[in-house]
């Protein structure tokens, strides 16, 4: 294996309590009116997007969460929210240590559903940005699971010299599975069928 590729959000980065906040604080500062029904639809409607869409593109974004939740939202607030996302951050030292020993024995990539420059900042202030030879997000490239998501990795890498670390099960373990990539679910969930881990500091037994 010459290659370990990774999600972000709820796999190197806890994401669901910021991801309401970060809601929250845009919401709140563009003046809108919101509850807790709207944000959690606004939630659900930003993961809907994937399976609709072959890439991630701002307008397209707002015009669907627009569409979704009876909104009038504009490209201005998907800005404003990555900048709030940005800032709900918090170092894992288990996950930089682990980093910083893969990185010794393979090449590291991230591959991720959201925004290139948004993950990368996010990244950048867990403290392990500096681990990846590449981030690559699905404004640059295409949502997982789509057939061309790892094909600019493949033509450094064979798919069996890959393995795909994250927290989807039908995105990150059965989808690079399906492409003859290793897979490796973060999940607390038993399984007899999927190699599996809980945290990511795990990988350090498995690598």
């Amino acid at each position: 294996m010459k290659a370990i590729i990774f999600d972000v959000d709820n796999t190197l980065i806890e994401w669901q309590e910021n991801f309401f906040e970060a809601i929250v604080k845009t919401l709140k500062d563009e003046g809108y009116n919101y509850s807790l029904s709207l944000i959690h639809k606004i939630f659900v409607t930003v993961d809907e997007n994937e399976a609709v869409k072959e890439r991630l593109e701002k307008q397209d974004l707002v015009n669907y969460i627009n569409e979704k939740c009876h909104t009038n939202l504009n490209v201005h607030f998907v800005d404003k929210y990555m900048e709030n996302l940005d800032n709900c951050i918090s170092k894992d030292n288990d996950v930089i240590k682990t980093m910083e020993y893969l990185s010794q024995k393979y090449d590291l990539y991230v591959i991720t559903n959201w925004f290139t420059e948004c993950q990368k900042v996010r990244l950048a202030k867990s403290g392990i940005l500096k681990y990846f030879k590449d981030v690559i997000g699905a404004d640059q490239n295409y949502f997982k699971p789509d057939p061309r998501t790892f094909d600019i990795l493949f033509k450094k890498y064979k798919p069996e010299e890959c393995v795909y670390v994250g927290d989807s099960l039908k995105k990150d373990v059965i989808f690079p599975l399906s492409l003859g990539m290793k897979a490796i679910w973060k999940t607390n969930e038993k399984s007899e069928r999927y190699q599996t881990i809980k945290q990511i500091k795990d990988l350090m037994n498995i690598f």
